[in-house]
């Protein structure tokens, strides 16, 4: 795209139109050009120490008294305080909030079937540490499948973390910044006895820990050990594409799902008393889907006014019909030096039954807050020259 300015026009509405060389109209508003001011990572051009805190302006009070393109600039002399303000044209293209700017810029999720999943392409797991083109492959697949797949790691203590490293800090779970999912034999399990990760059951897709207000963002399960028998297949779903087949199906059920909160727990143990509230699916200001919260284990028991109670589970048993339905499933049985890499907003996980006594199944696992990988996607996609990767408007997940 071009910050070639054509003309500059002040409107009447508190705005200045920006005709771009290639045609296109952008449009912004005074009160948001004068947000620079205040901005509170670089503080005002006049701030001196002792200044006080700075509302923002009246939009009513504003009056531009001259604008200019100038030196790859947009200069405007404000007629209402004399204050002048400086916008980089690139910076204000890249950032137009005209409604079909916005949109444009928007990251557009890709759904899938489990038979679209199984012929995504492998990465290659020393490839993508080293290389920052490779590492950024990744990262698109995250942006837009929400999932990957690597191999080729090295079947060892703590590799999974070599590569989580690379998308931020790591995340402390309920089971520290590194742990296992391993089988045991009942008999030496514990309290995890055919209970959750530490079990031998089968799991339902799942959010993990989705009874935090903020889940963890990015999941990495590496294999370290698997018995050549035995099942532990393990299972993603695309949570997104469970939604639209819902929105399409039963849109009434759809829309309570993106209202109602519902209430989620952990309370497996005398320690454990955490609560908390969200929304299964969450859209947008657009009413597009931004992330998925689902468990059936640790859906609590629900708080609601009586007469929501039945339409909430009438609402909640339509999602879970789509979400089990056999097309939606991707299923493989990791082998020692593979990798599912997902994003824990969006797809679902879950893992078939296995017989512990077949031999020994060790997946290690990890996670990154999902701030931390949409930090690192946009610093390494302005790195390598993507701007408008970079620019692309991220969601933000199961949050809320």
């Amino acid at each position: 795209m071009t910050a070639s300015v054509e003309t500059l026009e002040v409107l009447r509405d508190r705005r200045i139109a920006v005709t771009w060389a290639d045609g296109a109209t952008s449009r912004y508003h005074f009160v948001w050009l004068r947000q620079q001011l205040f901005h509170p990572a670089i503080g005002r051009p006049d701030q001196g120490p002792e200044d006080g805190f700075r509302l923002p302006d009246d939009p009513e009070t504003l009056a531009v008294a001259r604008c200019a393109a100038e030196n790859g600039q947009l200069f405007v002399a404000w007629a209402n305080d004399g204050a002048e303000t400086r916008h980089d044209l690139a910076w204000l293209r890249r950032n137009a909030y005209d409604r079909d700017r916005r949109l444009a810029r928007k990251a557009r999720p890709e759904t899938w079937t489990g038979a679209e999943a199984a012929a995504t392409p492998w990465l290659d797991w020393e490839r993508t540490v080293q290389s920052e083109e490779a590492l950024f492959e990744l990262f698109v697949a995250l942006r837009d499948r929400g999932m990957a797949r690597l191999r080729g790691a090295p079947a060892r203590d703590g590799e999974v973390a070599r590569l989580a490293r690379r998308l931020g800090v790591l995340r402390a779970t309920d089971f520290g910044q590194i742990s296992d999912i391993v089988s045991r034999p009942p008999e030496s399990a514990g309290r995890y006895a055919n209970i959750g990760a530490g079990g031998m059951r089968r799991l339902a897709p799942h959010t993990d820990e989705g009874w935090r207000y903020g889940a963890p963002g990015v999941g990495f399960h590496l294999s370290l050990e698997a018995t050549p028998s035995g099942g532990g297949d393990s299972m993603l779903h695309d949570g997104f594409l469970a939604a639209a087949r819902l929105r399409e199906n039963d849109p009434d059920a759809f829309a309570l799902l993106t209202r109602a909160p519902f209430r989620f727990a952990a309370e497996r143990n005398p320690e454990e008393r955490y609560i908390a509230y969200g929304r299964l699916i969450v859209t947008d200001q657009d009413g597009d889907l931004a992330g998925v919260r689902f468990s059936d284990r640790t859906l609590d028991v629900q708080q609601m006014d009586e007469g929501a109670v039945e339409p909430a589970y009438r609402a909640l048993r339509a999602f879970a019909k789509e979400l089990y339905e056999p097309d939606l499933v991707y299923r493989h049985k990791l082998r020692p030096g593979e990798c599912h890499v997902f994003d824990n907003h969006r797809v679902l996980h879950a893992r078939a039954a296995f017989d512990p006594a077949a031999g020994p199944r060790r997946i290690q696992q990890c996670a990154v807050d999902r701030e931390e990988f949409h930090n690192t996607y946009r610093i390494l996609a302005e790195k390598l020259g993507r701007a408008d990767d970079a620019a692309m408007i991220l969601p933000n997940g199961a949050l809320g």
